[in-house]
């Protein structure tokens, strides 16, 4: 029965062949045409992913090469703000030091005074005063080792811990002031048996103001 049946349909399509022979050309055309379309398809997805990914790599690398930019520009600004803090602190280091020997050199009016830290602040400040009265154009111990300024002050006097403890302590006050608690202009020591006070001129009256810490 299956073979009559499939004889009957195999006769079917050779008659149809016969009258119609332009149906297997046509036939045959639409499925290169599919197959051509289906090539092309592939092709043009191909170059879709290409073009993804590409486009997904460049992004990557542009963003990889933004951050590698900008932690250079950090890492450059710490060393930049490291030299600076250590320029920063080598130069108070030196005046720290200054600071000092300049107290070294009145050691025999403290034992004689009996001097207290405020006078020996009232006695930084002197120097301090300068420095600004001189608008900073001079460096702090350039300031104190000139000739015959501050009593008993010698470059190569010795740095006591006692008296650099005393100097750092107001040689980093001041550096850290918002405001200054008297004028420059009190810019002349006067190392008496009551105290270091401070004028605003060399030789000064009694009735002259004074300033002390």
């Amino acid at each position: 029965m299956w073979q009559e049946i499939f004889e009957k349909q195999r006769k079917k399509e050779t008659d149809m062949m016969f009258r119609h022979p332009w149906v297997n050309i046509v036939y045959n055309y639409i499925i290169a045409g599919l197959a051509v379309l289906l090539m092309i398809s592939f092709v043009i997805w191909g170059i879709q992913i290409h073009s993804d990914r590409l486009a997904a790599t460049r992004a990557a690398e542009a963003v990889a090469q933004y951050q590698a930019e900008q932690q250079a520009i950090e890492e450059a600004k710490a060393e930049e703000l490291a030299a600076q803090a250590k320029s920063e602190e080598a130069i108070i280091a030196k005046e720290i030091e200054a600071v000092a020997k300049m107290f070294y050199g009145v050691r025999l009016f403290e034992e004689k005074y009996h001097y207290r830290e405020s006078d020996f602040e009232t006695y930084a400040r002197c120097a301090f005063n300068r420095y600004d009265y001189g608008h900073g154009l001079t460096e702090l111990p350039v300031i104190i080792a000139q000739k015959d300024q501050f009593v008993g002050y010698a470059d190569n006097n010795p740095v006591l811990k006692e008296y650099r403890d005393m100097a750092e302590k107001f040689v980093r006050a001041w550096h850290e002031e918002s405001y200054r608690p008297c004028s420059a202009e009190y810019r002349f020591a006067e190392l008496t048996q009551n105290g270091i006070y401070l004028a605003s001129e060399f030789g000064a009256d009694g009735y002259a103001r004074r300033w002390h810490a």
